[in-house]
């Protein structure tokens, strides 16, 4: 079964299979008043030859999932012929969604994720704690508070915003430090790959031996409906 990874943040959906690179896509559609007030949807704003005019229309509002419609449209392309071309029926997919998420947004992931578009199996979960997954799979250590500081795409290309981005990592450390127990080791990390950082770590998640038994699967979904993904995914 081929497992599709999405970070599905505010911005930017950082998207693709297990066995792929990722690619970086906008999470939204744009209006565009010089094209008779077409609608544009992700990587579609490609085409517009002048941006200027454009109107975002988002997904997110305060970091939270709340305009459904867009984000249908959005999935819909990404998960569509120009895109991914998804064979739902032979698909797990692992998504994103951010810490303390309200609980009607899950429900309705859930209802929209198993039975508008029918993957198979499903794992809802944190883009930090996929952060830390990639961190410990390929940095091996023993038990530590760990800061991942993603930031914005430019932190890893200015040479300014990197050394300042560095310097504030130093000093949440010390404020960190000052706050977790003595024989706990505190890391701060910029990586090298801040925006695809998380969904490394869900590629990585999906080729774990343990994978299998975090996901709900569709049939579980239908017998247990949302229960059975708030026991298990626990976010």
């Amino acid at each position: 079964m081929a497992t599709l990874v999405l970070d599905n943040g505010a911005n930017s959906a950082k998207i693709g299979y297990s066995q792929e690179k990722v690619r970086v896509i906008p999470n939204c559609q744009f209006r565009s008043k010089t094209s008779r007030l077409k609608t544009f949807t992700a990587n579609q704003l490609d085409e517009i030859k002048d941006p200027s005019g454009l109107f975002y229309i988002l997904p997110f509002q305060k970091g939270y999932l709340v305009n459904w419609d867009v984000q249908r449209k959005v999935w819909d392309h990404l998960f569509g012929k120009e895109m991914f071309k998804v064979e739902f029926v032979d698909t797990s997919i692992i998504v994103t969604e951010p810490y303390f998420n309200f609980s009607s947004i899950q429900e309705s992931m859930n209802e929209i994720l198993f039975e508008e578009y029918q993957f198979q199996s499903a794992l809802r979960i944190n883009a930090g704690s996929l952060s830390a997954h990639h961190y410990f799979h390929t940095k091996p250590s023993e038990l530590c508070c760990l800061v991942v500081d993603s930031g914005f795409s430019f932190t890893h290309i200015v040479p300014y915003c990197r050394s300042k981005k560095l310097k504030e990592g130093i000093r949440r450390s010390e404020v960190l430090r000052s706050l977790v127990p003595a024989h706990l080791p505190v890391s701060v990390i910029l990586p090298s790959n801040p925006v695809s950082y998380s969904w490394e770590g869900g590629k990585l998640l999906a080729h774990s031996p343990d994978y299998e038994e975090m996901v709900v699967t569709r049939e579980e979904f239908e017998e247990n409906g949302h229960a059975v993904c708030e026991e298990k995914f626990d976010i």
